[in-house]
């Protein structure tokens, strides 16, 4: 099964190409421009690279949030776009889950942090136990020294560009167990590897039935609201 996974849930987008767990092609662009004007671009690139059409793909997957509104909006509207006219399924995927697949070997808890902007971050409290991957505490958007002060694991592992972000924050506050993942911020392979997971199965959904994952409202809305 060829599957298109889309992630323009931050600066860092990333587009791959899947059929089963090999890739087939991938672009990864962290850049000042807006997805609106690269997505569709680097999914025709990745389509010409292998020599296939639209009309090849099988199914699509795609990061719902949270992470940048706009970026946001424009991934899950342009997979939901094409799913439609293709008739095809989409496996939605939240940030939290697609970071934590970046460490899919550490045992015990691990923290997706991700810039919120307003010196605030969306965060989600797993552990892992074997193969089983739990959410712990309900998701936080807020302060970060105030997220940290709700932690009680001795070891815990972040990741994130809010782990990057508030490096020293994190250092200062936890244990010397507390570990930073230093990785790149493209998840489009973690998307490749949830889409060949069998804990994603029951998952799959129509394109009407998906929806992006916010944990609080935009700037535009609350002003508008305000």
């Amino acid at each position: 099964m060829k599957v298109l996974c889309v992630d323009t849930s931050s600066s860092a987008g990333s587009v791959v190409l899947t059929e089963d767990s090999k890739i087939l092609g991938e672009v990864n662009l962290d850049s000042s421009l807006t997805h609106t004007s690269r997505l569709l671009t680097s999914i025709q690139h990745i389509l010409n690279h292998v020599g296939l059409t639209l009309n090849s793909i099988d199914a699509f997957s795609v990061i719902c949030g949270p992470g940048s509104f706009t970026g946001v909006r424009i991934g899950l509207a342009t997979v939901k776009a094409l799913a439609e006219v293709l008739s095809k399924p989409i496996l939605a995927v939240t940030t939290f889950e697609a970071w934590a697949e970046k460490a899919p070997r550490w045992q015990g808890a691990l923290v997706p942090l991700i810039d919120a902007r307003r010196n605030e971050v969306y965060a989600r409290v797993f552990e892992r136990n074997g193969n089983c991957l739990i959410q712990r505490k309900p998701d936080w958007v807020g302060k970060p020294e105030k997220f940290l002060q709700t932690l009680d694991s001795k070891s815990i592992l972040f990741l994130g560009d809010g782990a990057e972000k508030y490096d020293e924050l994190i250092r200062a506050e936890g244990p010397s167990s507390w570990e930073i993942a230093k990785t790149d911020f493209y998840l489009g392979r973690s998307l490749v590897s949830i889409v060949n997971s069998k804990e994603y199965l029951q998952k799959w959904a129509k394109p009407e039935e998906i929806f992006p994952y916010y944990l609080r409202k935009s700037d535009a809305e609350m002003k508008w609201s305000g």
